[in-house]
């Protein structure tokens, strides 16, 4: 057996070796992968796009699969699942090599003055509350709040969007001496569904650094999905912190549109959360919102349900698993990571939702 046939093999340990490095020192991680190494992929993802990909991404595993036949037929059975085990471990290590590794990077939180931390009731409740009264005078430049009025006909251009949120978000890691030189692209060109079938509504996809969201989404969602893939797409891999990024940074545009979509999306955790501790204060809490945050909110809903979940158990466990096996130990929980993150910077920036952060704008289309 030739040598090659083991490269793959010996990329996957040295991937292993390198992750429990890392995972010990994950200034290294920051100072020279994420800051470094990832920076310089990053460069190189603007000649790429994940459209150059989809050719290959039929025509390679066909041909591969067809090699591997006719090596079966040719009754070299240890060859071929050595080829087929090579490769695997060879596209495990290519994963790492061109994101993987940020999972191993300083918390985003590690130089604030206040940590991220558990929350009791009282402090979930508060913010809630603060954040249901900012949502609503947001939701009011976009539609009469009281009433039942579709607010997606205020909606952004999503070429718009995409400016906007890649302005925010780079503005904002600049101001925290993050790395913001390069643009993050995102696409929604693929089948709607596609990601609503398996309970998720965008990807990254690291081969190419493109944020994918799924076009079948509520416009509102949209947004929110838009702003939490480009995260990704600058080195930030755990899904807590991307949700902060996507409320954080474009909760004070001065674009009501941009603005609604984003805190929504984080006022949801936080209506999630208060329900799996206070089911009877959720119930009464949700009894005092306007009939247009209702309306948005039935709406939103009516989307997802039209893409049935094919596999909504296994989906969760794998990714939980997933999460879990890149040292998240919280797994899918980490999604719920935003609003410690969200308590702790307000604490150590003095950030204040009031009348002075309210859009300007109604609408740009």
């Amino acid at each position: 057996m030739k040598y090659y046939h083991f490269t793959g093999f010996v990329l996957f340990f040295f991937t292993e070796i390198v992750k429990k490095i890392l995972a010990s020192f994950p200034d290294w991680a920051e100072q020279y992968y994420a800051r470094g190494i990832f920076e310089f992929i990053h460069y190189l993802f603007r000649f790429f796009s994940f459209a150059f990909f989809i050719p290959g991404l039929f025509l390679i595993p066909i041909f591969y699969f067809v090699f591997i036949w006719w090596i079966f037929k040719k009754n070299n059975y240890i060859i071929a699942i050595s080829w087929l085990l090579n490769s695997i471990a060879f596209l495990y290590f290519l994963f790492y090599l061109v994101w993987g590794f940020n999972y191993y990077r300083l918390p985003i939180d590690d130089d604030w003055q206040e940590k991220a931390k558990p929350f009791s009731l009282n402090e979930l409740t508060s913010e809630y509350r603060e954040t249901t009264e900012h949502l609503l005078k947001v939701r009011q430049l976009l539609a009469d709040t009281a009433v039942k009025v579709d607010v997606s006909k205020n909606k952004l251009n999503e070429k718009i969007q995409h400016a906007v949120i890649q302005k925010n978000l780079k503005e904002w890691l600049s101001n925290h001496r993050f790395p913001s030189k390069q643009s993050v692209t995102l696409r929604s060109d693929l089948p709607k569904g596609i990601f609503l079938h398996f309970s998720t509504a965008g990807m990254y996809f690291p081969f190419s650094g493109e944020g994918n969201v799924d076009p079948g989404l509520h416009p509102l969602q949209f947004t929110a999905v838009m702003a939490h893939e480009m995260a990704h797409g600058y080195g930030f891999a755990d899904e807590g912190t991307c949700n902060f990024l996507a409320f954080i940074c474009h909760v004070k545009d001065s674009n009501a549109w941009i603005s609604y979509a984003t805190t929504l999306g984080y006022w949801r955790y936080l209506a999630i959360n208060i329900k799996k501790i206070s089911p009877s204060l959720f119930n009464q809490l949700i009894n005092e919102i306007p009939g247009g945050l209702k309306s948005d909110l039935a709406e939103m809903q009516q989307y997802s349900n039209r893409y049935e979940d094919w596999m909504p158990e296994f989906q969760y466990k794998m990714y939980d698993a997933y999460l879990k096996g890149q040292g998240i130990k919280e797994g899918m929980l980490n999604y719920n990571k935003v609003i410690g993150l969200v308590l702790a910077y307000k604490a150590a920036n003095a950030f204040i939702l009031n009348d002075s952060s309210l859009p300007r704008y109604p609408s740009i289309k």
